[in-house]
């Protein structure tokens, strides 16, 4: 019995002394293993069917005209920067009671007959108003107008603003007709 009990005393010191020694912090990493073998490409899948051509270079901006009056008004559009003024078409409507009048142009919502003149510039548009019969001022009364509708075409490193606009015109749309160019470019 002496001898298994110092056996076990002992192997219970050994145990100890082997428990201490090992150290928890990790060693140093070991180098990079060798690459595995590239595994074989899978088959490409079959393409889809093309979309319906989109407009992502035409934008249409609408503002509340209703409450413009005066001889000459103006209206903040930040969308007018330099590159647009100089590199993009800019088709612009002025809507009354449901007709849309481009811009400038001789109009008559209400009965008499006038020149709405547009003079555009960096983040504005200004609006000036002659009678037609003898190109005095004119100053329209508050809801003349409903709204002012602003088409924006970008034009692209393949076509200047002027291409763009004669390609409008050789697909057949009138661009004086607003419904016509909402059509062609699919706008709301």
């Amino acid at each position: 019995m002496k001898t298994t009990s110092k056996f076990l005393r002992y192997f219970l010191l050994l145990l100890m002394v082997v428990a201490t020694a090992c150290s928890t912090e990790d060693g140093t990493e070991g180098p990079q293993g060798p690459a595995g073998i590239n595994g074989t490409d899978g088959t490409n899948g079959q393409d889809g069917t093309n979309g319906q051509d989109g407009n992502a270079n035409v934008q249409t901006l609408t503002y509340d005209f209703s409450t413009k009056s005066g001889t000459s008004v103006n209206q903040t559009i930040p969308e007018l920067t330099n590159d647009v003024l100089t590199e993009d078409v800019i088709l612009a409507y002025l809507e009354a009671f449901g007709a849309h009048y481009q811009i400038p142009n001789i109009v008559n919502p209400s009965g008499t007959t006038f020149f709405v003149r547009t003079f555009m510039q960096t983040g504005k548009m200004d609006f000036r108003f002659a009678l037609a019969s003898d190109n005095s001022s004119y100053s329209i009364p508050a809801g003349t107008f409903d709204k002012l509708k602003i088409i924006i075409i970008e034009s692209t490193s393949a076509t200047s603003g002027k291409n763009t606009l004669d390609n409008i015109e050789k697909a057949g749309v009138n661009i004086e007709n607003y419904e016509e160019v909402q059509a062609y470019f699919n706008l709301d």
